[in-house]
């Protein structure tokens, strides 16, 4: 069973907004939930509209889904959401375990570019501490999309 390491820092001050939210969980399907959770529920404290939140939920899950599918055995997803005054970004980053990113001519990619309003896939060359490449996908959501 994967670890559940997560943290919250969010001032009075400040609220929501700014202030990244961090969750770092085992690069499993299993904890897909948890990060789906923690997206809808900052979110839904956010302003976003109903519509807005379910994008939001499906465009983590499919960047989620494509990090677990190339993550390299026992490593972990960290996922970073910092709320801006009109827009969410996200980025999840992972250890994968061959070179490549994320075929951006497959469907899922396609509900990714369709989802948000800007979506990035970077990975850094093969790190030996890691044992892996390091790779990033972020993602921006404004409110109010049209």
């Amino acid at each position: 069973m994967g670890s559940l390491h997560s943290v919250i820092n969010i001032s009075a001050e400040q609220g929501l907004y700014s202030t990244p939210v961090e969750i770092r969980v085992a690069a499993a399907v299993s904890q897909l939930p948890i990060v789906r959770g923690l997206a809808e529920t900052l979110v839904l404290l956010s302003d976003f509209t109903l519509d807005e939140v379910a994008d939001i939920r499906l465009a983590v899950d499919e960047v989620c889904s494509n990090l677990i599918a190339v993550a390299a055995p026992d490593t972990s997803l960290h996922c970073r959401f910092t709320v801006g005054e009109n827009e969410l970004f996200v980025r999840v980053s992972a250890i994968a375990g061959k070179a490549g990113l994320p075929d951006e001519r497959s469907f899922g990619w396609h509900v990714l570019r369709t989802l948000t309003d800007a979506v990035e896939a970077n990975q850094d060359s093969f790190d030996s501490t890691a044992s892996g490449y390091p790779t990033t996908v972020e993602f921006r959501r404004s409110r109010g999309k049209a």
